[in-house]
């Protein structure tokens, strides 16, 4: 139960980053008065402008609150497999946080603090995850049959 409740806390944290990133983005407005605009680099208006901050018309802090929401949810959830899918779903949002700071960096080449914040909530979800629930995951999908 502890587990759960770590991984609730960050999840909270999580969603309350990306909506507010969420309401940037639908407030062009407000991004470029934020507080997160530090400098040329540390720019979340830049970031949140790019062609990168939308996936199939959808910004990607959107994503990012359905996500922190699902994962919440596995967190609590006594569902069979729950704690499997926790794992890999945490395991999916990490790697496509990665890939995002990667283009912030290389592409864009500014950062957004606000998104770093998230990658490292992502970040502490999975450890959590994976302490606590890694092994059963692989193990479960090592002795998945496909016949």
């Amino acid at each position: 139960m502890r587990t759960s409740k770590v991984i609730v806390g960050l999840c909270i944290a999580g969603f309350l980053i990306s909506l507010y990133l969420t309401y940037l983005h639908y407030a062009p407005e407000e991004l470029d008065a934020s507080f997160c605009n530090i400098s040329d680099f540390l720019s979340c208006s830049t970031v949140n402008k790019s062609s990168y901050a939308t996936l199939f018309g959808i910004p990607v802090a959107l994503i990012g609150i359905i996500g922190f929401v699902l994962l919440g949810f596995l967190s609590l959830a006594r569902l069979m497999y729950a704690r499997v899918a926790l794992f890999y779903s945490s395991l999916g949002a990490l790697l496509f946080m990665l890939y995002l700071t990667f283009v912030e960096l290389f592409i864009i080449n500014a950062v957004c603090v606000l998104c770093i914040a998230v990658l490292l909530i992502m970040a502490a979800i999975f450890s959590v995850s994976c302490y606590s629930y890694g092994r059963e995951s692989v193990r479960f999908v090592r002795e998945m049959k496909f016949e």
